[in-house]
């Protein structure tokens, strides 16, 4: 498996020869972030009957007693129904599997399987892998659903080694990847915004002979919608109803959450009239997906409105609900809201999951309320969560804005010591911290381990140094950083602009700033007349 993965894709870019920002020759177009690559792994594992035309069912037929209902204490349901820890009941679901064994019953495949996803859908990976490596011991097989549960676990913490080596001991165990698994490794992937995979998924999936389904459909909505292609995810949406696939709960729950990403509140809620025209009734993930349009356009007063109806159950106060409430509170700072929604699931016994965990970590941090930062933190770890990148990237961007400005990098470091990479706004979030307090050597050195690492620079990036050698006078170097991200495909945006011309006239350089205007164009070919308009009116209000 390693020699498979040690392929272009995955290896990291070469290092410079040249000093960042120096004019040099070569121009390297912007490229999506290392992924796993797609073929020939899945054509080699993936398809061990290509030439089937119908995909091999992977059924596992499961031995039964029958007992009669009367004299089954369960019910005449399996033990395993009861297991799954999806409401946060960890403990009681590990107790009952005790008594299962003190009945003599000897949990299978399936009760495994239940426990290890409940506890990965919680975020406790330590717990699931206990439950996957108890099973493994106890000699019993795992099946193509538990296979499907550990793609899931890897492929959301982008662990994507570990998950291509899940896919590849399925072939090992003599199983067949079916629906879920497709359907899995497209979520994966569209959640980690490589449209590219999701396209080479979907081919092979075709080609494996699955036919698409409209569970498939609503997963490529919203893998797409993820990879923030919404208009790729409504011509799914087009293309599923053009195979006269009629939309149901799911499909208009995938749509709607592709609307509420982009903050398309007004089409939402069209969504949500059209869905109650046709008699299909909205479930707690319309209503969060409401929340979430709202949130990304900032109408708060909307969110306030839904939220109130949730509280005062006119909607139904589902768990769900109630974590979308912490999560759209924390994401539009609105500290006292996030806290009260944060309360009201412990009051109402709903227990907190990993996300709404950073949720509150994330509007700790972003107010420099350490203490109270790091009692969640403490708290997840007491809980056996296990702490993520977005975790560690919240944490990150408090210390960053602090005076223990080379916390961040420290932090930095002990995540990839853990194993989990880091994104660009790790590394963004690290630099800033450098650039912000004049330490710009140790920006540049964290951007060329950046660039060695495989992360690809965004304008953000760029638009920290532009912003601080701005503002240490330094116009020249700023200027210097801008050739240098166009030659790296990287196109500047207002506020890269903005920091030059600003910084000048804060400067009293008004003719320098007049004189940038003019000769803009030799810089980068591509502004606009209305850009340069633009920025010559903020000269002219600044004078």
């Amino acid at each position: 498996m390693a020699d498979k993965l040690a392929l272009p894709l995955l290896l990291p870019s070469p290092p410079l020869s040249k000093p960042f920002f120096s004019q040099d020759t070569h121009h390297q177009k912007p490229h999506h972030h290392q992924s796993p690559p797609i073929t020939p792994i899945l054509n080699d594992i993936l398809q061990p009957n290509s030439a089937t035309t119908k995909p091999i069912s992977p059924i596992i037929p499961r031995p039964t007693r029958r007992i009669g209902k009367h004299n089954d204490p369960n019910k005449g349901k399996p033990w395993s129904s009861h297991l799954s820890p999806k409401d946060g009941l960890f403990d009681e679901a590990m107790e009952l599997k005790g008594k299962m064994l003190e009945k003599g019953i000897k949990p299978d495949v399936f009760t495994y399987t239940t426990l290890f996803s409940g506890f990965e859908k919680a975020g406790k990976d330590e717990s699931a892998m206990r439950v996957f490596d108890e099973m493994i011991n106890s000699g019993c097989k795992p099946n193509i659903c538990t296979f499907n549960a550990l793609i899931k676990m890897h492929g959301n913490r982008g662990r994507f080694l570990e998950m291509m080596k899940v896919v590849e001991d399925i072939q090992k165990c003599g199983c067949v990847p079916d629906i879920v698994t497709w359907n899995t490794l497209l979520a994966v992937f569209g959640q980690n915004g490589m449209d590219t995979e999701v396209s080479s998924v979907f081919k092979e999936m075709k080609r494996a002979g699955f036919i698409p389904e409209r569970d498939t459909f609503n997963t490529l909505i919203s893998a797409y919608s993820r990879c923030g292609s919404l208009d790729q995810a409504m011509n799914v949406y087009k293309s599923m109803l053009e195979a006269k696939i009629s939309p149901d709960l799911s499909t208009y729950n995938a749509v709607l959450a592709a609307l509420a990403r982009g903050g398309l509140w007004e089409q939402s809620e069209k969504i949500l009239e059209e869905m109650k025209n046709q008699l299909c009734k909205p479930n707690e993930c319309t209503y969060s997906s409401l929340l979430h349009a709202y949130a990304n356009r900032k109408q708060i007063e909307k969110m306030h409105v839904l939220g109130e109806k949730i509280y005062s159950y006119e909607i139904e106060p589902h768990a769900v609900l109630l974590k979308t409430l912490v999560l759209v509170n924390s994401k539009t700072d609105l500290l006292e809201e996030t806290k009260r929604a944060f309360l009201e699931m412990k009051a109402r016994g709903f227990s907190h999951d990993i996300n709404t965990l950073n949720a509150m970590v994330s509007i700790y941090g972003r107010r420099q309320m350490s203490m109270e930062a790091n009692e969640i933190i403490s708290f997840m770890k007491e809980s056996g969560f296990s702490p993520n990148l977005t975790t560690y990237n919240s944490l990150m961007y408090m210390y960053s804005r602090s005076s223990d400005f080379p916390k961040s990098e420290e932090i930095l470091r002990d995540i990839i010591s853990k194993g989990i990479t880091p994104d660009v706004i790790s590394y963004n979030t690290v630099i800033y911290g450098y650039c912000r307090n004049g330490k710009m050597k140790e920006a540049s050195r964290v951007l060329s381990e950046m660039r060695k690492s495989g992360v690809i620079p965004d304008v953000i990036t760029y638009n920290t140094f532009v912003a601080s050698y701005a503002a240490d006078e330094l116009f020249k170097e700023a200027i210097d950083v801008i050739k240098y991200m166009i030659k790296q495909g990287c196109k500047p945006n207002e506020s890269t602009y903005n920091s030059i011309v600003d910084w000048y006239c804060k400067f009293h350089y008004r003719d320098d700033a007049v004189s940038f205007i003019n000769n803009i164009r030799d810089i980068d070919p591509r502004v606009s007349k209305d850009e340069i308009g633009r920025l010559s009116a903020r000269v002219a209000e600044a004078a």
